[in-house]
C-alpha cells in the first residue's frame, strides 16, 4: 500500500518530532545537533535487504549450526479472504524458484516479474472459489492462470505443455511456512526467463527533470483488455510495496504504485471494473474478468488515484516523448523525482532488496 505524498512532513525544528505517513501511522524522529544526523526508527538503513540479513551475514558454519535442513517441509497457501487455501508436504530438494519477466506475466499480476515456485504434487486448493483463466507465457506457452475468484488472489499456473508441474504464485505461500534456511537460499538461487522484458520503473532511480511532474500522460489496463486508463503520471514517483496484502493479490514479491492527481485520471474501458474494498482505509480498481489489481484508493486522498504499475503499457512508456528529441527509454532515471521501499517490515524472506541506496520504510499509512 502506497503512503500518500502529500501526508509525509519533516520538521526539525524541535529535538523530538513525529512524523505522520498517511492517516494512520506515526513515528517518532530525534536529531541529534552532535552528529547532525536524522535518526528515523520508521526507516531502515539503506544497508537492510531482508528480514534475514543477520543469517545472511554468519559465517558459513555458524549459520548451518542455526538451521535445520530437513528433507520434507510442509508448505501452506492462503488467499487473502481466506476462501481458498491448501496445505502440502514437499521435498525440499524438488523445489525451484523462477523470475519471469516476460510481459504476459507481469501484466497479469501487475507487478515488475511474476515469482513461481515450481513443485510436482497434486493441486488440491480447498474451498470452490478457484478460477482458471488461459493464458500465454513466453517461456511455458500456453498456461491456465489460478485465482481466487473472491479477493483476485494469484493463486498458481499450470503450464499446460508440462504434465504434472505446478507454478505456485510465490508472493501467496505463507511465509511462517517458508524455513530461514531455505528462505535464504531462495534469495539468490533462482531462475529468470525473460530478463530483458524487465519493466524500465523496477530499476528506477530519482534524478533531476525540468519538466513539469505529472505532465506527461501514460495508459495502461487490465491483463485481458477490458479495462484500461490514462493519467498523468510522469515525471513522477514510485512506491514499491511488500505489503502481505500487495504480495496475494499479485502472487509476487511486491507490487509498485505510482500517485496521480484524480483530474488526469480517466477510464477507458471500464466493461468488467470493480472498485473494492480491500483494507479498511482504501479500495482497489479490479478487473472482475482477468482479476488484475489496477489501482489503489486512499478514503483519506479523494483527490489522487495510485496506479500499479505493473499496469502501465510498457511499449508506449518507452516510447514516450520527453522532449529534444529524446524518449523515457533515452532518459529513464530523470522520470523520477522520488523512489523508495514500503512496508519494509512486512516483507517476505524468500526476496532481497537491490542494493540501490533508496529509502526503505517499514511501514506505510
Amino acid at each position: 500500500m502506497a503512503i500518500p505524498t502529500a501526508a509525509i512532513a519533516w520538521r526539525h525544528s524541535r529535538p523530538r518530532q513525529v512524523l505522520r505517513y498517511g492517516f494512520c501511522l506515526a513515528f517518532g524522529a530525534t536529531f541529534s545537533t552532535h552528529s547532525a544526523v536524522l535518526y528515523n526508527p520508521g526507516e531502515y538503513p539503506t544497508s537492510f535487504r531482508s528480514p534475514l540479513d543477520r543469517l545472511n551475514h554468519l559465517p558459513a558454519e555458524e549459520a548451518t549450526a542455526q538451521t535445520a535442513e530437513p528433507k520434507t517441509i510442509q508448505l501452506k497457501m492462503r488467499c487473502h479472504c481466506g476462501r481458498c487455501s491448501m496445505d502440502w508436504d514437499v521435498k525440499t530438494q524438488h523445489l525451484s524458484v523462477t523470475r519471469c519477466y516476460c510481459p504476459a506475466c507481469r501484466h497479469f499480476q501487475a507487478s515488475a516479474f511474476a515469482a513461481y515456485l515450481a513443485v510436482s504434487v497434486p493441486l488440491e486448493l480447498t474451498g470452490g472459489y478457484v478460477q482458471k483463466l488461459r493464458g500465454t507465457c513466453e517461456t511455458l506457452d500456453t498456461v491456465e492462470r489460478l485465482l481466487c475468484s473472491k479477493c483476485f488472489t494469484k493463486l498458481a499456473v499450470l503450464p499446460l505443455g508440462r504434465p504434472g508441474e505446478i507454478l505456485l504464485s510465490l508472493g501467496s505461500v505463507a511465509d511462517n511456512s517458508i524455513p530461514a534456511w531455505l528462505a535464504s537460499r531462495w534469495q539468490t538461487c533462482f531462475e529468470e526467463w525473460s530478463r530483458d522484458s524487465e519493466p524500465l520503473w523496477w530499476r528506477a532511480r530519482p534524478g533531476p527533470c525540468a519538466l513539469p511532474r505529472r505532465s506527461l500522460q501514460l495508459q495502461g489496463g487490465c491483463a485481458c483488455g477490458r479495462c484500461s486508463f490514462e493519467a498523468e503520471l510522469l515525471p513522477g514517483e514510485a512506491q514499491h510495496c511488500y505489503c502481505k496484502l500487495c504480495r496475494q493479490m499479485s502472487g509476487s514479491a511486491a507490487q509498485t504504485w505510482l500517485p496521480a492527481p484524480k483530474e488526469s485520471f480517466r477510464w477507458t474501458r471500464s466493461a468488467a471494473l470493480q472498485l473494492m474494498r480491500t483494507t479498511g482505509h482504501g479500495q482497489r480498481h479490479v478487473c472482475t474478468a482477468c482479476g488484475t489489481v489496477m489501482t489503489i484508493v486512499y478514503d483519506s486522498q479523494p483527490d489522487c488515484i495510485w496506479p500499479a504499475a505493473g499496469t502501465i503499457d510498457d511499449a508506449k512508456l518507452r516510447k514516450l516523448d520527453v522532449g529534444a528529441g529524446r524518449t523515457v527509454d533515452d532518459t529513464a532515471d530523470p522520470m523520477w523525482y522520488r523512489v523508495i521501499h514500503i512496508c519494509c517490515a512486512w516483507m517476505q524472506s524468500w526476496y532481497q532488496l537491490p542494493d540501490d541506496g533508496l529509502p526503505r520504510l517499514k511501514f506505510a499509512g
